[in-house]
């Protein structure tokens, strides 16, 4: 039995574009956010194309691992992990967007292409693929709900 692991293929796929228990996927939330919204700075927090940057960051790691590249480290310390806002600007949102939703397909395929006895394989000592997925996935609902208040408080704002 796969049920595991089907479900969270299922549920990467729900809060991408699917009907999450929720609300709004991913696709819903940031399809109507335009560059400029995406690049304004809240005081003393992070723009919206910067937290996606911050999001694709850790996809990429799962995303690595499920191709099996074991040698793929990554760090909270990566200086792309919360990338300079200099950097940033509305050509570097449409970018964010496309790899979010390339690393996407790559990790539902790959899941799917799995068995729930994957899950608890350790890739390294003490950290399982099951911990790595079920970490992106709540990683990824934690940093959408942020989205959602800054596009609303930006909103309310202009």
């Amino acid at each position: 039995m796969n049920n595991i692991i089907q479900q969270l293929a299922a549920d990467f796929a729900a809060v991408f574009d699917g009907k999450p228990w929720y609300g709004s996927n991913y696709r819903q939330l940031i399809s109507d956010i335009t560059p400029e919204e995406a690049l304004e700075l809240p005081a003393n927090g992070h723009s919206i194309v910067r937290i996606l940057w911050h999001m694709v960051k850790w996809r990429k790691a799962l995303s690595e691992r499920l191709l099996g590249n074991t040698s793929y480290r990554t760090s909270d310390g990566d200086p792309d992990n919360w990338r300079d806002t200099a950097t940033l600007d509305a050509q570097s949102w449409d970018e964010a967007k496309k790899q979010y939703d390339a690393l996407q397909e790559v990790i539902v395929s790959e899941l799917r292409l799995r068995n729930d006895a994957f899950l608890d394989i350790e890739f390294l000592p003490g950290k399982t693929y099951r911990w790595l997925a079920f970490g992106v996935l709540h990683h990824d609902l934690y940093h959408l709900g942020q989205i959602a208040l800054l596009k609303n408080i930006i909103r309310a704002k202009n």
